[in-house]
């Protein structure tokens, strides 16, 4: 299973990244603001998104949790 460190930890690589660029390359990385930018990420990738959602997205959305094979969190 996924944990918050793991999502994190992909976050603060994905953020990183940003130094790495061609244009970006020579600038010294400010890990306040990698860290920042990593907790944005997190909240992005793992919030659902489903506020301005179709009805018909809502059900396929639905639809396809009904079918998971496996479970991210006990119930």
């Amino acid at each position: 299973m996924v944990t918050d460190n793991d999502r994190m930890q992909m976050a603060r690589e994905l953020a990183a990244q940003a130094w790495c660029k061609e244009k970006t390359k020579d600038k010294t990385m400010d890990t306040d603001l990698a860290e920042s930018f990593a907790e944005i990420l997190v909240k992005e990738m793992y919030d659902p998104h489903l506020g301005c959602a179709t009805t018909e997205e809502l059900l396929n959305e639905i639809k396809a949790r009904v079918d998971l094979k496996y479970k991210t969190i006990d119930s």
